[in-house]
């Protein structure tokens, strides 16, 4: 998920070394074929529309194969696009040959291309202009920019608004960019008290200088979701808000979530899970229940979003719960060609 930042945490990525090739491994439905490959059109065509869309996050291998997707899993309802976290090992590979070649994320994203819009992170972690040239020329249609929870004095970009304002400049309207919003603030970076004004100033410099729609980091309290989203409707930010939703599939995948990104449930909330945690199945179905809660209330909101972005960690059933549960409310609701 892009929020978490597997650039540099040892506790969520794969361990084994990129191969030089690696071979896709996604099962595409009949109706998966000739799709907008811009992001920044699908998601302003579908705000547009009024209607409910989402997009899943992985990453891209495990254990040095290319994860496997199966989209038949999500029928009725399928993903808009799939975005891949940037890994540790990407950042490597760039360092060592200055080049994009053994990334994974990108080598797979020409087999995606004819049947689903794609989009891979760009971490500015060890990031210099040379890699930054080398991706632009990639020509790829999107990208989500996140500036990594840690600098590196070798790194030639320290912010994303600039990788932001350059990659606009280079490749004009001919990609799509993505960054990240923060509902309770950068957690990761900083152990203060957030700074709403400051938080909503840079995010909106980023969408000064470029770029097209932003996702928001996991929350689990749509209260504060909402209130970010109002926040950046007061501050001028008019593009495309997505939201994050991840499901933890266990209270030790919760507790590594929570370490990582410094996003926590409210004391009177962790508790109750804690209660539950020597169920695994138990603890999944507290968060399947409380994410569809969360995407219910924000989208009777009618704060004109309607994009959820799943943050997977390569664990697609809870995804898939949750879309169960939305239907079984009515979300999204059925048209005429639906029955």
């Amino acid at each position: 998920m892009h929020p978490i930042d597997l650039a540099t945490t040892n506790s969520l990525r794969p361990t084994s070394p990129l191969p030089a090739s690696i071979q896709p491994c996604f099962k595409f439905t009949g109706d998966q074929q000739e799709l907008t490959p811009s992001i920044a059109e699908l998601v302003a065509q579908k705000t547009a529309q009024k209607e409910f869309f989402y997009g899943i996050e992985i990453m891209a291998q495990n254990e040095g194969k290319a994860h496997c997707v199966d989209f038949h899993d999500f029928l009725p309802l399928l993903p808009s696009f799939i975005s891949f976290v940037w890994l540790k090992q990407f950042t490597d590979a760039i360092r060592r040959t200055g080049n994009f070649d053994h990334v994974t994320s990108i080598q797979l994203i020409p087999q995606l291309n004819s049947h689903i819009a794609a989009m891979p992170h760009l971490s500015l972690y060890r990031l210099t202009q040379q890699h930054v040239d080398a991706f632009a020329a990639l020509n790829l249609s999107n990208v989500l920019i996140v500036r990594g929870d840690s600098l590196d004095e070798q790194q030639d970009y320290r912010y994303a608004y600039q990788v932001v304002e350059y990659l606009r400049r280079v490749r004009g309207d001919n990609i799509s960019i993505a960054v990240g919003g923060y509902p309770e603030g950068y957690t990761s970076l900083t152990s203060d008290a957030p700074n709403k004004t400051q938080d909503m100033k840079y995010l909106k410099q980023k969408i000064d200088v470029g770029a097209n729609l932003i996702i928001t980091q996991l929350c689990y309290s749509g209260d504060k979701i909402i209130e970010f989203i109002k926040d950046a409707r007061n501050s001028g930010i008019t593009v495309p808000i997505l939201v994050g939703i991840i499901v933890p599939y266990s209270f030790s995948n919760y507790q590594i979530i929570e370490r990582i990104t410094g996003v926590r449930l409210s004391p009177e909330a962790r508790i109750e899970v804690e209660h539950l945690s020597h169920d695994d199945t138990k603890v999944k179905d507290y968060f399947v229940q409380l994410m569809v809660r969360i995407i219910q209330q924000i989208l009777e909101a009618d704060l004109g979003i309607y994009g959820i972005q799943f943050f997977t960690l390569n664990h697609i059933e809870p995804t898939v719960e949750v879309l169960r549960e939305l239907r079984l409310r009515g979300i999204p609701k059925e048209t005429a060609a639906d029955d």
